[in-house]
């Protein structure tokens, strides 16, 4: 008897920590708030919210701020995130290709016109860069404010 009432125990407390657990489970995934899915894909990782993908990331860290603004329904800053990191997906691999172009080229001009081309690409990809922080960043607050609001629902409740 002492091992189902343990067991119905911890069930009852996962259920009601589940909306706050990040975990990374045995296939190296990550389970995020009982809702998302963090699967690494070669290239980036994507997410996925119960059966549907969410979208296709670049980094972990962008992942789980969508998942955060997500499940803070800040869509705006969701859809940012996802807008940004594909931006910057995509400047990488043009840049990537343009740096291989020029460094297979034997024209001095050619090679002079590329390398001209690609500090502005570079230049727009650290601007990018800084608005994916700032968004990150955002994210991070909103998943603060979130655990200190638990924190204060659960002491209150815990008082009456």
């Amino acid at each position: 008897m002492k091992d189902q009432e343990l067991e119905q125990l911890v069930c009852s407390e996962l259920k009601e920590i589940m909306p706050n657990m990040i975990w990374r489970n045995d296939e190296g995934e990550y389970e995020v708030f009982g809702r998302y899915k963090i699967i690494p894909q070669r290239p980036g990782y994507e997410v996925w919210v119960h059966a549907t993908c969410a979208g296709v990331f670049n980094s972990t860290k962008t992942a789980m701020s969508w998942c955060i603004a997500d499940k803070y329904r800040n869509y705006n800053l969701a859809r940012q995130l996802l807008n940004i990191d594909n931006l910057i997906g995509n400047l990488n691999n043009d840049i990537y290709t343009r740096i291989s172009i020029a460094n297979r080229t034997k024209k001095p001009q050619l090679k002079e016109d590329i390398e001209t081309k690609l500090e502005t690409k570079i230049i727009k990809k650290k601007e990018l860069e800084q608005q994916l922080t700032k968004c990150v960043n955002l994210a991070k607050y909103l998943q603060q404010r979130g655990f200190n609001n638990e924190t204060a629902r659960t002491s209150r409740s815990g008082s009456n």
